[in-house]
């Protein structure tokens, strides 16, 4: 682990965080719909560019929400518990976590950020990299990335207002044919990557600025 750390690979730690007690309870709809954790607020995002901003629900209701298939063709109304510090707000979670090994190898000044991703089948986002490092533990379901390095961004089109997403949409990271590609994005034909998939209980290093479609 030390070796990725030190050249800022990526790498799949297979059952990284399979002993945490999350990985058991958090599968189960109960835990999350029955009692006070049911009745408590959340932010919900109702697309992943954040041009329609949040619905605020019941964790009780967010989890009937996960439950229902999405009538939309579009990935980005699904509705997804996104970048939110849930562990802040509901400090009772923390039992159920472990702080990684990982997470603790910054420099002495740096600060760990703890955010939850939750969202039903399908829910994507967009191509992006991130200005820090990345400690991705799987809890709940499976989850697909791509991945693509720092050196690739010339091929990844980013866009003029936020330099560090993708102006292209999920549909055209996984299905666009090649003839759409050159057309549209030419360039991306040619970036290298890295498909990872991660399993309950699998952790990723994921290093600063790597982009990643997840």
């Amino acid at each position: 682990l030390v070796s990725y750390f030190a050249t800022k690979s990526p790498v799949k730690i297979a059952q990284g965080c399979q002993a945490w007690p999350a990985v058991r309870r958090w599968r189960e709809e109960a835990f999350w719909s029955t009692g006070a954790l049911g009745q408590r607020f959340v932010p919900v995002e109702t697309d992943y560019w954040m041009e329609e901003g949040f619905d605020i629900m019941q964790l009780k209701d967010f989890i009937q929400h996960c439950k229902v298939p999405s009538k939309s063709s579009n990935p980005s109304r699904g509705g997804y518990l996104a970048q939110h510090a849930l562990f802040d707000q509901l400090p009772c979670l923390e039992a159920d976590l472990r702080m990684p090994d990982l997470a603790l190898c910054g420099d002495g000044d740096s600060t760990v950020l703890r955010q939850v991703f939750f969202g039903p089948e399908g829910t994507v986002t967009p191509l992006h990299s991130d200005p820090y490092e990345n400690i991705f533990c799987q809890v709940v379901g499976v989850k697909y990335l791509r991945l693509y390095a720092p050196s690739e961004s010339r091929h990844l089109y980013p866009r003029e207002d936020m330099k560090n997403n993708s102006r292209l949409e999920p549909v055209d990271v996984l299905l666009a044919d090649a003839v759409t590609y050159q057309e549209k994005f030419p360039e991306f034909l040619q970036a290298e990557f890295q498909d990872v998939v991660l399993h309950p209980g699998d952790v990723l290093y994921l290093p600063v600025g790597w982009w990643h479609f997840v």
